[in-house]
């Protein structure tokens, strides 16, 4: 039932404009990342950051644009590799698999690897970095993570 619901909000994924102006106030600067991804995965970002809220009541600035910018590395595949990519995301569609798997089986790398170059490319702040390096590989409880982000847990030697 849950990828149900998952896919069905993929398919229909919706951002307003209220919704777009939230995320770039918050991103400031790094709005025009978001706004690059594809509808579903800001929606995703949009999602990812309103659960952060209710986990973290008051996350700071920067765990509030980690969970908007993570998917950043699916823009760069898209745009550099449109037909693998576009490969990859009729496979997920139609296994209901890990999409970075399937990045991994088919293009040989994963989002999060390409995000997290690109984030240290255009030195974005490591709160960001790190959770578009890391979050399909941890295995924890999200709040546990959020928590750990936040209070800057994971630092930058745990991405090399």
């Amino acid at each position: 039932m849950r990828r149900i619901g998952q896919f069905w909000r993929h398919a229909s994924a919706r951002v307003t404009p209220q919704e777009n102006a939230n995320a770039e106030r918050i991103l400031g600067p790094l709005a025009p990342f978001f706004l690059e991804l594809p509808v579903n995965d800001q929606r995703h970002g949009l999602d990812v950051l309103e659960t952060v809220i209710q986990l973290e009541r008051q996350p700071s600035p920067l765990l509030q644009q980690a969970a908007l910018l993570h998917d950043l590395g699916k823009v760069a595949l898209d745009a550099m590799l449109p037909k693998s990519f576009s490969r990859v995301v009729e496979a997920a569609d139609m296994l209901r698999g890990n999409i970075a798997d399937l990045e991994r089986t088919i293009i040989g790398l994963d989002h999060m690897v390409v995000g997290k170059r690109l984030a240290e490319k255009w030195q974005l702040p490591a709160t960001v970095r790190d959770c578009v390096a890391m979050k399909d590989r941890i295995v924890m409880p999200q709040r546990v993570v959020a928590v750990m982000i936040s209070k800057g847990a994971f630092g930058p030697t745990l991405m090399r």
